[in-house]
């Protein structure tokens, strides 16, 4: 008796430990993805095939985003767009965005003549309001300091010694 006693009660746990995993799978809690990759020769099916390819005379280099994304229909109602902010190594940043037209879907923004520092995905309906947010491990705020106008000091800014005749 103690026997079929045991395993009724693992049956029961397996069915409660199924249940459990079907609905928290269910649930997608991470609406963004995205990955970051380096293009270059070697990016070029012909490199691997060793087919004829006019691009492999100036083949791409560089860098791209890949993103991807899963929204509920709700969510899609409300005119999502994606706001892309790269920054460059040269501290220059750009601002690149597109409309969401599907619930399930992918871009793919290359950057092939500057190289990638950080970079922040942000999901924006249509009132300007953040849906979701994926940012670099290296993202932060840019500090704004109009360096003419700022000083450390309480002396006036004075000229170079180069500067002067």
């Amino acid at each position: 008796m103690p026997a079929t006693l045991f395993g009724q009660s693992t049956k029961i746990r397996v069915l409660i430990f199924g249940f459990l995993l079907t609905v928290f799978a269910g649930c997608y809690k991470n609406h963004l993805y995205v990955q970051q990759e380096w293009v270059d020769r070697n990016f070029l099916a012909s490199t691997r095939v060793g087919t004829p390819d006019p691009r492999q005379e100036s083949p791409p280099e560089g860098q791209r985003l890949l993103v991807s994304w899963r929204f509920p229909k709700y969510l899609l109602d409300n005119g999502l767009k994606l706001v892309l902010t790269v920054r460059f190594w040269d501290h220059t940043e750009e601002k690149v965005e597109q409309p969401m037209n599907s619930t399930r879907g992918y871009a793919a923004f290359n950057f092939f003549k500057q190289k990638i520092l950080t970079y922040r995905i942000q999901v924006v309906d249509h009132r300007g309001n953040i849906i979701e947010t994926w940012e670099h491990h290296f993202w932060t705020e840019l500090i704004d300091i109009d360096r003419r106008r700022a000083s450390v000091s309480s002396q006036p800014r004075q000229g170079s010694v180069i500067e002067t005749p």
